[in-house]
């Protein structure tokens, strides 16, 4: 079976899925990789490290598509890269694909794809296993993208997370309890901020508590909370999760308006068309924008800002999967693997999330 990698050429996007170490062990199964030229350099991964581990390099976008049997990428699949997918073909990505088009919806049916979206596979027990560690990764980078951006001249408002005595702390409200808000919120603290979490699950919340103390202010997520919120808030971070499909806006125009004047408001719910109306997405090379008077960071792929952690974390969780389709194939892996089923957004071709037919119209 022949297993491909690679190299993104859009959105600043550096990360690779797998490292010459995670290539190595698939070679070591029998299996030929494909690495495009260049994938993993950025990384800090030289084509020169995928060949010394048994890998092979190819020189171009179509050669790639066309060689591999398993198509491992990092950003979603999109109507440019239709035309190069091989019919049946298996692809793993972040495909996000409640915000994606119907023509490329279309496209991954007509062309019988099987397609993986890594960002919503879970396992028997509830737990994500890429998603978690994008998450966590995600969440830590908080405080470093508010801090920057409070304190930024000539953009910021002069505004330290932390405090000496005498003077308060920044306040730092995040809207989602899941692993990003977690690590966010033990972040933040880290540096001395007043942290406010909010969510609608009082279970999440109480493991917060658990996890925190009573460091961590803990919310339930009505609006009238949530107004409340972003009215004192120096830092706001959105971080709302509806399992493949759009994330609804819990933030309207109206609430940014009231916010204080160039607060710094971060929505990693972008992903899925994100959590405000004034949400839009960015890129790492241009990251934010001021609207209402806020400075909005809405990038997408977050994590490419810090890609050798992440590639590496990523490999390490994914070479379990794939190791696996490399010792028993596709077909009989899928079938006997809970996170790859649950991760299926088209199985040969056939629409695997239901979510997607109200999305994209189809009748059932």
């Amino acid at each position: 079976m022949n297993f491909g990698i690679l190299r993104e050429s859009r959105l600043n996007e550096k990360r690779v899925c797998i490292t010459p170490n995670g290539a190595k062990s698939l070679v070591k199964r029998e299996q030929t990789v494909f690495v495009e030229s260049g994938a993993g350099l950025a990384s800090g991964f030289s084509d020169q490290a995928y060949i010394e581990n048994g890998a092979r390099i190819v020189f171009s976008h179509e050669e790639l598509y066309g060689r591999s049997d398993v198509l491992l990428k990092v950003l979603p699949v999109t109507e440019d890269s239709l035309e190069h997918i091989r019919e049946g073909q298996t692809i793993f990505s972040f495909q996000h694909l409640s915000v994606s088009s119907e023509q490329v919806f279309q496209g991954l049916m007509d062309k019988k794809v099987t397609l993986v979206g890594m960002e919503i596979m879970e396992e028997a027990d509830g737990s994500r296993p890429i998603l978690t560690i994008m998450s966590e990764l995600a969440g830590q980078m908080a405080p470093v993208i508010a801090g920057n951006y409070l304190g930024r001249d000539p953009m910021g408002r002069g505004v330290l997370l932390g405090s000496v005595p005498g003077v308060a702390p920044a306040s730092v409200v995040l809207i989602g309890a899941g692993q990003v808000g977690v690590s966010a919120a033990r972040a933040f603290l880290g540096l001395g901020a007043q942290v406010h979490i909010l969510d609608r699950d009082l279970n999440q919340l109480r493991k917060v508590r658990g996890l925190l103390g009573d460091q961590v202010t803990t919310l339930y997520a009505n609006q009238a909370a949530i107004e409340k919120c972003l009215i004192f808030a120096d830092v706001v971070c959105t971080a709302i999760l509806d399992r493949g499909a759009l994330t609804p806006h819990v933030i309207s125009r109206e609430m940014i308006k009231k916010m204080k004047h160039l607060a710094v408001f971060i929505d990693y719910s972008v992903d899925e068309g994100g959590a405000s109306e004034t949400t839009r997405p960015t890129l790492l090379a241009d990251p934010v924008y001021i609207d209402e008077d806020v400075i909005h960071y809405c990038v997408p792929n977050i994590t490419a800002g810090i890609n050798r952690t992440t590639s590496i974390a990523l490999s390490n969780v994914l070479s379990k999967y794939l190791n696996q389709i490399a010792e028993q194939g596709v077909e009989k892996t899928i079938k006997g693997s809970f996170a790859l089923r649950k991760g299926l957004y088209t199985l040969e071709g056939r629409n695997m999330q239901p979510v997607l037919n109200r999305r994209f119209g189809i009748k059932i």
